[in-house]
């Protein structure tokens, strides 16, 4: 045989063998992460709880930004509004689709 043909048929092989490889390592995840998968996607929090949640969450955030802040409530009153509803429907859809 001719040494390029050599060369040609050890990569075929090796390509082969990583390949081979390769599949039975998806073949031996696969069902791991698809359990994964399922529990992610189980019912989990409704909208109504995870409303309750967000709300909760949203006032005391905010609250704590409101103070921080230094101005006062009041001084802040024209930027925590817009915010507070954006911040409260973030929330609110994060906490029902993660948990």
């Amino acid at each position: 045989m001719d040494t390029q043909l050599k060369s040609k048929l050890g990569w075929t092989l090796a390509l082969l063998v990583i390949l081979g490889l390769l599949v039975i390592a998806v073949t031996w995840i696969v069902p791991d992460m698809m359990a994964g998968v399922s529990a992610a996607l189980d019912p989990g929090v409704s909208m109504k709880s995870a409303a309750k949640y967000a709300f909760v969450l949203t006032l005391v955030v905010l609250g704590f930004f409101a103070v921080v802040a230094g101005d006062g409530l009041l001084g802040e009153i024209q930027y925590i509004l817009p915010a507070f509803f954006t911040f409260f429907l973030f929330n609110w859809l994060l906490i029902a689709w993660v948990f």
